[in-house]
């Protein structure tokens, strides 16, 4: 079929070329001339579409107007349709509409439909006698058709309050049309069963129906002369006990005890009266009551003998159907409240109960739309709703206001959509405009279209092709892959968020480059975090000794390395390659790192407390060293500063992970604004048990590419997966710093990667080595023979002979001489307490003998000393 330009318009304000061509196409493909069916197919009013009707009438596509039938279609063929539009793109936009007659239809005349308001210009048809073209095989769509055909009326009639009508319509009387139209009616049947089914939910279910006939059947049976009875027992009774009353009050009065008796006397007189009345209603109740009840439910009674003795237990049963249907049908009037009539007509009209993905558009959009606009009383300009696989996306177009209304309304959101799971509608405000957003509301199972992390061959990316290598994906299945060229990352995330797997999916891309360095810094979990691609990482270091010196060679490198732009011929940039590798370190778990860091080492030398400052390092290198392309990746659960004390530097870094989290932590990195965007990482639900909820999904702020509030997942790997990449990437060979890069740091990169390896090797547990102060005390013990305990005292002074120049009492200041003792027993407590922080240990005052038969006292024990040397076997 010939390309035709549809970008042009006929005359001033006329029909549109392109929508004229689809709405041939249409009616051609369909063979149903319907103006209702082009006005809901091609979403155009119905004057317009009437004027589209005309206009092809003239052409010769339709027939003539036959009121509320549709109109005949006179070409059988889509092919047919463009020697018809040949004169329709003649000479331009101005130029005159000629309807060329057809061998099919040669009485078709042209007709001009179009307002000119420019000259035309006159354009020459194509000749009817144009010699033929080569016959084609015919197409199955124009092959004659078997079967039963249904009329356009009948289709067209028919009414679509679920708005999925197929669009191959039946008209077609194609085998295609009656299978959809198989389905749709086998659609609209189980709609009808589910309708039937939410209706005996109501007041016109068949059960509640029952009742209400057995009710009236029986109100009927006992009329009014049993409802007299009994309220005339009622009365009866209740004057006898107030009669009783009365005469126990006049047998114990004192005061007017004849006028009390003779109250009682006449209460009981009235209550025999009424005694008597009551019997004798009752008793005619009792006649009226069972000649009722004979004529009501004798025929009954008879019919189910009758059917049980004809049919035994089977002819019962249906007798008693028939009986619950006779008494449904009396109960079939009811007064209904408000609530639900409401109820009521919602069922009628088909909407659905509740929300689910199976359901259509149409229905979804009503319930969509009446939450808006009546619940969160939101003011709509448009809304659209796309259904996908993993759920529906809405999109809407407010009336002059953003959408900070509906962000903050999203729990109620969920309320008025039934089915929803919570905190799983997410917003997404558009970066085109303030007053459109995105709407999603998942599924059961919104990230099916997340495939399995990518395998990726060892050295098969480079650094600059890093930002295309997939690291995750969106409900829709886009890739996520961040832009890590001498950028540095913050992930942050709650505790089991899916942190971990987000960081592993980022080092599976890392660890693939062929010109990267990776340094590992786990000070919380051992280096768990990073699974089995820690084999391909250089270093890991799980201590605070090991974390410094990989900080400090990394810092180094990336100050020294400005000084190599020039001589080299880099430009203001370093130029990673596989010759000149850039270095990331991987820092997880931050917030452990920063206690560790401030928790600090007793120095011997300078004999005080030092923080080891490692945060302050890496604050630093993120500042100063990644135009040197040595850059870090940061992941913690936080970035408030209960988590990360002063650190505010992490907010600053250009790319921002947040997975589940605290609203304070969105604040904190995005602005306070970004809430009412749809930035609701604090709506995310970590992991529970066995449930994963939106473990590992997370919003990613980076640049142009990353600025809207899509939700991504990461990709994942089972953990044998990524052992097994590991160890092949480290069996082909790990990068290497260059030798002009080296020589900036006394430190070595073979060094951090042997004291790495000796740590791995030992299970990841760092040499017990006994701090100097410790094994001085320990010295004080044995030249006293080792005695089961200490004073503090006693220690000190027996550390003032070992090492006169720090713990002698002359080192410390006072008046006399108790105040210098007590500044140095004060002194070497707190530096036992700093020199075994580090190792997580303690040694804390006991009870203990002097001597033997001694009372006890508090102090050192000896007993403690040992586990902490290691001299007791069972000690830790």
């Amino acid at each position: 079929m010939t390309e035709i330009d549809t970008t042009t318009e006929i005359g001033s304000g006329a029909l549109d070329r392109k929508l004229l061509w689809d709405a041939a196409e249409l009616l051609v493909s369909t063979q149903f001339g319907s103006q209702s069916m082009l006005q809901r197919k091609l979403r155009i009013g119905w004057e317009q579409a009437g004027r589209v009707m005309d206009a092809l009438e003239n052409l010769g596509v339709v027939g003539e107007d036959q009121g509320s039938k549709a109109r005949d279609v006179r070409i059988r063929l889509v092919e047919d349709l463009e020697p018809v539009f040949e004169a329709l793109y003649g000479d331009g936009p101005t130029a005159t509409v000629t309807v060329l007659p057809s061998a099919r239809h040669a009485e078709a005349a042209p007709a001009d439909f179009t307002k000119q308001t420019a000259p035309t210009v006159p354009v020459v048809p194509v000749p009817v006698d144009e010699p033929e073209p080569e016959p084609e095989p015919e197409p199955e769509h124009g092959r004659a058709v078997e079967g039963t055909v249904y009329t356009a009326d009948e289709w067209e009639l028919r009414p679509d309050p679920e708005g999925d009508r197929p669009w191959i319509n039946p008209a077609l009387r194609t085998p295609e049309g009656r299978k959809a139209r198989a389905r749709y009616i086998g659609r609209q049947a189980r709609r009808r069963a589910r309708k039937a089914a939410a209706r005996q939910r109501t007041v016109h279910g068949f059960v509640p129906r029952v009742f209400r006939g057995e009710k009236r059947m029986r109100a009927w049976v006992i009329g009014v002369e049993g409802a007299k009875a009994r309220a005339d027992v009622n009365l009866a009774l209740a004057t006898v006990k107030e009669a009783d009353r009365a005469a126990r009050r006049a047998g114990r009065a004192f005061v007017q005890r004849k006028e009390k008796r003779a109250a009682a006397q006449a209460l009981q007189l009235e209550a025999s009266k009424q005694l008597v009345v009551a019997q004798s209603a009752k008793k005619h109740a009792q006649k009226v009551v069972a000649f009722r009840a004979g004529v009501t439910y004798g025929p009954l009674i008879a019919a189910d003998a009758a059917a049980y003795g004809f049919a035994d237990v089977w002819g019962f049963l249906g007798a008693l159907v028939l009986n619950l249907v006779g008494a449904s049908w009396l109960g079939r009037d009811v007064e209904a409240t408000e609530e639900e009539m409401e109820k009521l007509e919602q069922i009628e009209a088909g909407v659905p109960q509740q929300v689910s993905v199976g359901m259509t558009p149409r229905m979804f959009e009503q319930m969509m739309r009446q939450a808006l606009t009546e619940d969160l009383k939101v003011t709509l300009s448009a809304l659209r709703v796309d259904p996908h696989t993993w759920g529906f996306e809405i999109h809407v177009w407010l009336e002059r206001m953003s959408p900070e209304k509906i962000s903050a309304g999203l729990d109620l959101l969920e309320a008025c959509l039934p089915g929803v799971r919570t905190g799983s509608i997410l917003l997404q405000q558009s970066a085109q405009s303030r007053n459109y957003c995105v709407i999603r509301v998942p599924g059961d199972n919104p990230w099916q279209a997340v495939p399995e992390l990518p395998y990726r061959k060892p050295q098969s990316i480079s650094t600059k092709d890093i930002h295309k290598a997939q690291i995750g994906a969106d409900m829709a299945g886009r890739s996520l892959a961040l832009p890590m060229c001498r950028t540095n990352v913050n992930v942050v995330g709650a505790s089991r968020s899916g942190k971990s797997t987000i960081l592993r999916a980022i080092l599976d891309a890392l660890t693939a480059t062929e010109d990267q360095i990776i340094i590992g810094i786990d000070l919380g979990s051992a280096g768990s975090g990073f699974g089995g691609l820690r084999h391909a990482m250089h270093v890991v270091a799980t201590t605070p000794a090991q974390a410094r010196a990989a900080l400090q060679w990394a810092l180094d490198i990336g100050k020294g390395r400005p000084s190599l732009f020039t001589p080299l011929g880099m430009g203001e940039n370093w130029v990673t390659s596989r010759k000149r590798p850039g270095i990331t370190v991987v820092v997880d778990e931050f917030p452990a790192l920063v206690r560790e860091s401030r928790k600090g080492y007793y120095d011997e030398e300078a004999k005080r407390q030092v923080s080891w400052d490692l945060d302050g390092m890496l604050a630093e290198l993120a500042i100063t060293s990644a135009k040197s392309d040595v850059t870090e990746i940061i992941a913690g659960q936080g970035v408030t500063k209960e988590k990360v004390k002063d650190n505010t530097w992490l907010v600053e870094l250009p790319v921002q992970v947040l997975a589940a989290c605290d609203k304070d932590d969105v604040v904190q990195i995005l602005g306070d604004g970004m809430l009412a965007q749809g930035w609701r990482a604090d709506r995310l639900v970590p992991a529970m048990g066995d449930q994963l909820n939106d473990a590992s999904v997370a919003y990613v702020m980076a640049g142009n590419a990353y600025c809207e509030p899509i939700p991504y997942r990461a990709c994942y790997a089972t953990d044998d997966e990524l052992l097994r990449r590991g160890k092949e990437r480290a069996a082909a060979g790990l990068a290497d710093i260059d030798a002009e890069s080296a020589k900036f740091s006394r430190i070595t990169l073979q060094q951090l990667m042997d004291a790495s390896a000796e740590t791995f090797a030992t299970g990841g547990a760092e040499q017990d080595t006994v701090p100097q102060l410790i094994t001085s005390i320990r010295e004080v013990f044995q030249a006293l023979s080792d005695p089961s305990g200490l004073q503090l005292e006693e220690i000190a002074a027996g550390l003032g002979q070992l090492d006169p120049d720090r713990w002698h009492l002359a080192a410390f200041d006072g008046d006399d001489t108790t105040e210098p003792a007590a500044a140095r027993a004060a002194a070497l407590k707190a530096a036992i307490k700093a020199v075994l922080a580090p190792a997580g240990r303690s040694w804390t005052t006991d009870s203990y003998r002097p001597r033997p038969g001694a009372g006890t006292v508090k102090g050192y024990c000896l007993r403690h000393l040992k586990k902490i040397t290691g001299e007791d076997a069972d000690g830790s």
